[in-house]
């Protein structure tokens, strides 16, 4: 949109890459898929949850330009998005058996363990490099500080 003022020319330059990136964390936010305890979680709506944030990833790398920092974290919440529905139906046939007549098989724990904390590494990198605080159950699958620090001691 171009607003003429005195005979200048104005350009809106839109959202700031900041406030782009905000907007997905504050999404995020709101998917309990990504906090809630475990033995509360049903495949189905885990699965459209999932696909929901790959959207809204999408949409959120669209708007960014192609050098931005939060390109590489959104892509990287994005990739086990799509590997978490091929690796739910993975076989753990040493305790597949133990999980008969349960609303979800141990691959479907696995995978979603695993979109969590790649998730929540990504949601931290967005966090830091923003400098957007990041509250409530979000903010618990994010690393520590004593996590971040042990891992560098290894």
């Amino acid at each position: 949109m171009s607003t003429p003022v005195f005979g200048v020319s104005w350009s809106d330059p839109g959202p700031s890459e900041t406030e782009i990136v905000r907007r997905f964390l504050v999404f995020l936010e709101d998917r309990r898929v990504l906090y809630n305890p475990f033995d509360m979680e049903t495949e189905a709506e885990v699965g459209h949850s999932i696909h929901q944030i790959r959207e809204e990833g999408t949409k959120t790398l669209q708007a960014l330009s192609a050098d931005a920092f939060a390109v590489v974290p959104l892509r990287a919440i994005r990739e086990p998005g799509r590997r978490f529905h091929d690796e739910q139906h993975e076989d753990y046939r040493h305790f597949d058996y133990q999980w008969r007549g349960s609303h979800a098989r141990p691959g479907f724990f696995v995978a979603l363990g695993a979109f969590r904390a790649t998730v929540g590494h990504q949601v931290a990198a967005l966090a830091g490099c923003y400098g957007i605080d990041v509250e409530g159950p979000l903010a618990s699958i994010m690393p520590t500080l004593g996590e971040a620090s042990q891992l560098a001691d290894e």
